[in-house]
């Protein structure tokens, strides 16, 4: 058995952790704060560690970005997408991630990446809870809308994405197209949409047609909506106990390439949207790849850049961010619960999280330690060493 000794669990108190894992281990947590394993509600897993192959995005555009991917995804085998994805995931379960909702391109050739989503989700169930959502890169009828609904036979949910469409009209088709087979395959929806900085007003359209559970990604276009019509499409959303999930990081990189001064942060309304009653959750989106060039599956880095962009007062609920909300939408898509994993930080408080930006120290999921790493460090003045975290409040 290992016993991790004086972990603070949730910062309510010092606790021990029993794992009947076989192993006979004392291990001293020191205080170091716990909080249930982080979700990662929207990535794109297929692309991830694609940015060597698919060069750099000149413009920084979304439009690029597809392009970029686009040139290069039929030309990647399952068995190589489904090796990239495992990667990914093994980055995230580092990063105290043992919950992912990964989008999978059905505009892929033979919907490669949603088989290779679907297979790496069963290969690595042991390790990490995966849903898969067939999402339509480029759009239904820009792609082939056999494969696609092919795709979400086999996925977990529906996605869509109207902004990929050619125009309006098809946009509106196309949300009534996933509507009508969220209804045949009672399966829920989970769609890229409003994800422009001009207001768009997709999310209206879908929450008005009859549906399943939806999810309501990015819905960036609200920062630029006027407070009343934004006050008329949050009431909406709490109606039809909508959930809403936004992805800072690769938002922020993206959005607002079109304008000068001044720039829009391309974020949605968080903060309102969770003074509202609004579940709200977050995602990574993606990493080192052309839509987002930076990062490694680290749910914290989100996190600490919605608050910031949001500049949303420091609590510490706001880790439910990636944790208890994110937990509601995952049941709410499939009603199947996840599992209970913990993450124990390198740190002794959710502050001192977002100051250093540390890796975890544990990871324990079902029982078991899946990943471990700690900090250290010293400064010497004169012959005395300091660690610097110590001199964090």
């Amino acid at each position: 058995m290992t016993i991790i000794r004086n972990v603070n669990m949730m910062g309510a108190n010092l606790t021990n952790i029993k794992l009947d894992d076989g192993v006979n281990s004392v291990i001293d947590a020191e205080g170091r704060i716990a909080f249930p394993s982080f979700f990662d509600m929207h990535v794109h897993l297929e692309n991830a560690l694609s940015f060597k192959e698919t060069g750099e995005n000149e413009s920084g555009t979304l439009e690029e970005a597809v392009e970029r991917w686009a040139k290069i995804r039929d030309s990647i085998s399952v068995e190589d997408l489904k090796n990239r994805i495992k990667k990914a995931l093994i980055l995230e379960i580092f990063n105290g991630v043992t919950h992912v909702r990964t989008h999978a391109d059905t505009c892929s050739k033979n919907i490669n990446s949603v088989k290779a989503s679907v297979e790496a989700k069963e290969e690595m169930k042991n390790f990490i809870d995966v849903q898969v959502v067939a999402f339509p890169e480029q759009g239904i009828f820009n792609c082939n809308e056999e494969e696609f609904k092919k795709a979400i036979e086999i996925s977990d949910i529906i996605g869509g994405k109207p902004d990929g469409e050619d125009n309006e009209d098809l946009s509106k088709k196309h949300l009534e197209l996933i509507s009508s087979l969220s209804l045949a395959l009672n399966k829920s929806i989970d769609s890229h949409i409003d994800q422009g900085d001009e207001p768009t007003r997709f999310s209206e359209h879908l929450l008005g047609l009859r549906n399943n559970h939806v999810a309501l990604s990015h819905l960036t276009s609200i920062h630029s909506d006027s407070d009343e019509y934004t006050y008329r499409l949050i009431k909406l959303i709490k109606k039809r106990n909508a959930t809403v999930i936004s992805s800072p990081l690769t938002t922020v990189f993206l959005n607002g390439r079109f304008d000068r001064y001044p720039k829009r942060r391309g974020l949605t309304r968080i903060k309102q949207l969770l003074s509202e009653g609004v579940i709200v959750s977050l995602g990574h989106d993606d990493f080192q790849n052309p839509f987002f060039p930076f990062g490694f599956g680290d749910m914290v880095q989100s996190l600490w850049m919605a608050i910031l962009l949001e500049q949303i007062e420091f609590r510490d609920d706001l880790i439910n961010l990636i944790t208890e909300n994110a937990r509601k939408e995952w049941v709410l898509s499939t009603s199947k619960k996840p599992s209970e994993d913990i993450v124990i930080l390198d740190a002794k408080s959710l502050r001192e999280q977002l100051s250093t930006l540390s890796p975890r120290f544990m990871v324990i999921r079902k029982g078991k330690i899946i990943a471990y790493t700690n900090k250290s460090g010293e400064v010497i003045l004169n012959g005395n060493k300091i660690n610097p975290y110590d001199l964090i409040v």
